[in-house]
């Protein structure tokens, strides 16, 4: 590592808002070595940045057990992408590993629950909410310690993601994260800057009052200061995950595990203040209830200029700016709270600094499981599969295919910026991944909801979420998904899902064994 690679290692402890004495000193300082190595070549001109290496080519690989003979079969029951990219990734395992791989295609839910695993798959690949319902059917491989690289990784994909109570059940290969995106034109004037900081307002905003603020203060100039999506899209949840986003925030108590549900009954938290009282306010963004806007509306009226500010899902930065455009697009995370909830008290209390708005959509992102009943060379050559997909040298690699787009889990990809700087050329690609990273390394992350039923439990607030835009109080429509929610739970069985809750937040002690089903 060159001096002058040294030398900015401190600049990007900055950059992230951590201290030379922040717990993760070590990983971090390596983590970022690494990302100003791919970022200015180990000393050459950034024209002459050696390209990332293939995968598996490390010499690391020299060595490894090969497995000929053993073909193994991949699926992705739910996003073919997933698949498909896969197929394209595993050339150098085919051949360093003397095994085949082959990519097999299985048909969609048609209920919304996985149908059952055909025998001879070996290799899922799942987004993550899925796990609970995996688990629950007894339809995974515990994978016991497996080394994956966990500590080039934010803890939040080795303490939870990855695990449903003590056991690993996964291996993290994309996530997700929403952050704000901004036109910096919008906020580049002198009188622009001198109205924000007589109305007290930083920016990026620290604080959701901040931005409440904000959009305030814009919507005295312009009708529309906030591309806001009133409805979700297919396979695109993104107003039900930026009220979960700003929730996180005020209802994320650090000294609590739980947040969607109490882990004493495993009832719905979402009808209390934190949720009901972000909904209340987000809506007022869109300031004349009623439109019907879909997530890709919104987009659009962001990349036109139209608005200036979106909250999006960071891996849809190509679609903040129009090809050819000249508007250049910068990017924050999203503001934090001051005020959480303490849901024992009921009441708010103070925090320092603020709260971030740590969620992980999705159950935090997509991960690889292992098929239940693998044996043998197998299964030694799923588990080899597994971290060779998860791997360091496949991160680039699942971040610049635009057929799926997904963010890494890595910390030095993040730091990085954009793998590829034709991803998203007007966005500000360095602002890009310290927004992400400092919100998936929060040390009060949240992870989407894991447990069985997941996609149900949550399409109930999603339709509050759209039915408070389309004019219906806020509290109203909320008060309706919690007993959408515990009629779901009911159903189901509330012990079981208790069990299952505390299990999915990994950190609280749990029995072995689940209640039976319906209990």
């Amino acid at each position: 590592m060159t001096t002058s690679t040294m030398s900015n290692v401190p600049k990007l402890l900055k950059r992230f808002g951590l201290s030379p004495v922040h717990s993760r000193t070590s990983a971090f300082l390596i983590c970022a070595g690494l990302a100003t190595t791919f970022l200015h070549g180990c000393g050459q001109g950034a024209s002459e940045r050696p390209a990332f290496p293939p995968a598996g080519s490390s010499e690391s690989e020299a060595g490894k057990t090969v497995f000929p003979g053993v073909t193994l079969k991949v699926a992705s029951p739910e996003d073919p992408a997933l698949g498909a990219v896969t197929a394209d990734l595993v050339g150098e395992w085919r051949a360093s590993r003397q095994a085949e791989v082959e990519v097999v295609e299985l048909p969609k839910p048609a209920d919304g629950k996985l149908a059952d695993i055909p025998a001879d798959i070996d290799v899922l690949l799942v987004r993550g909410d899925r796990l609970g319902e995996l688990v629950d059917r007894d339809m995974i491989e515990k994978l016991g310690d497996l080394d994956a690289d966990w500590a080039t990784r934010p803890p939040a994909f080795e303490e939870t993601v990855s695990r449903y109570g003590p056991d690993r059940y996964a291996v993290p290969i994309g996530t997700s994260a929403l952050v704000l995106a901004y036109r910096e034109d919008a906020f580049a004037s002198p009188e622009t800057k001198a109205e924000l900081e007589k109305a007290g307002v930083n920016f990026p905003p620290a604080t959701w009052d901040e931005f409440d603020k904000l959009v305030a203060l814009l919507a005295a100039r312009s009708p529309q200061p906030i591309a806001v999506p009133t409805l979700r899209g297919p396979n695109d949840d993104l107003p039900l995950d930026i009220l979960l986003a700003r929730a996180t925030a005020a209802g994320k108590h650090r000294d609590y595990f739980s947040f969607l549900m109490g882990l004493d009954e495993a009832t719905p938290r979402i009808a209390t203040p934190p949720f009901a009282e972000s909904l209340a306010k987000i809506v007022k963004w869109r300031g004349k209830p009623g439109e019907k806007v879909s997530p890709d509306d919104a987009r659009a009226a962001f990349r036109q200029g139209q608005a200036s500010l979106l909250i999006d899902y960071a891996e849809n930065a190509p679609a903040w700016s129009e090809t050819g455009g000249t508007a250049k697009i910068g990017v924050a995370p999203l503001p934090g709270a001051t005020l959480v909830f303490d849901p024992d008290r009921r009441e708010y209390v103070k925090t320092s600094p603020p709260n971030l708005s740590a969620w992980l959509p999705r159950g935090g992102g997509y991960v690889a499981v292992l098929n239940k009943g693998r044996s043998g060379k197998q299964a030694e050559a799923a588990r080899d599969f597994l971290k060779y997909i998860a791997g360091d040298a496949t991160a680039p690699q699942w971040a610049a295919d635009s057929r799926m787009r997904m963010l890494p889990t890595r910390d030095a990809v993040l730091a990085q910026g954009f793998v590829d700087p034709r991803f998203a050329p007007k966005v500000n690609g360095g602002a890009w991944g310290e927004a992400i990273l400092k919100q998936i390394g929060s040390p009060n992350y949240v992870v989407g909801l894991r447990v069985p039923d997941a996609r149900t439990l949550l399409d109930s607030v999603g339709k509050a979420v759209e039915a408070a835009f389309q004019g219906s109080p806020a509290e109203k429509t909320l008060a309706e998904a919690d007993e959408a929610w515990k009629k779901t739970v009911a159903a189901y069985g509330p012990l079981r899902m208790k069990w299952h809750y505390g299990r999915s937040l990994v950190k609280p002690l749990t029995d072995s064994e689940a209640p039976p089903p319906g209990k």
